[in-house]
């Protein structure tokens, strides 16, 4: 039995983040499961991508939930300790596969991914021992498909060039 997952992903250059599912997924297809607090940090540092988040917003984004009394239902969180075991799963080959920039006395940053999207992850069921390895396939989203696949889709667009033309031309004549 096979299960597809359409899930959300921030698209590096050398590896795919999937945040719904915790997982790093790399070019040549291995994963790196992550745990939900490098997951919930990971994610928010990607949402802001490009900017500096400081160190009390990003905790409060990545671990406070809203309208909840926090001091009470949340367990401290040691960011740096979460930062250390996430760099050390983003390493890869010597370099950071998503680099995590620390600028003392402003936050952190990292990079813009080169592609946001959805993807369908597939998770191919062994009634024996369980999952086996899933694989991440990029799916086209369903203007994507209208745009290539769509018969509909070319006749309307034709037309709509004839009609661009045809008001060009009679707007020539008078």
């Amino acid at each position: 039995m096979t299960t597809k997952t359409m899930t959300r992903c921030y698209r590096f250059q050398h590896v795919d983040f999937e945040p719904d599912l915790r997982l790093l997924v790399w070019p040549d297809q291995t994963e790196t499961q992550l745990t939900v607090n490098e997951t919930q940090l990971l994610e928010v540092l990607c949402y802001f991508a490009g900017e500096v988040i400081n160190l009390q917003a990003l905790y409060d984004k990545a671990f406070l939930q809203p309208g909840s009394n926090n001091d009470l239902n949340q367990p401290p969180f040691d960011l740096n300790t979460i930062l250390v075991s996430l760099s050390r799963k983003l390493e890869r080959n010597g370099s950071m596969a998503i680099p995590i920039q620390v600028l003392p006395n402003y936050g952190f940053r990292v990079p813009l991914p080169d592609k946001t999207c959805r993807l369908v992850h597939t998770v191919k069921e062994n009634t024996q021992s369980g999952p086996v390895a899933p694989s991440a396939k990029p799916e086209l989203s369903a203007t994507e498909y209208i745009v290539k696949h769509s018969l509909f889709h070319k006749i309307s667009v034709l037309l709509l060039a004839l009609a661009g033309v045809a008001l060009f031309l009679l707007s020539e004549f008078y």
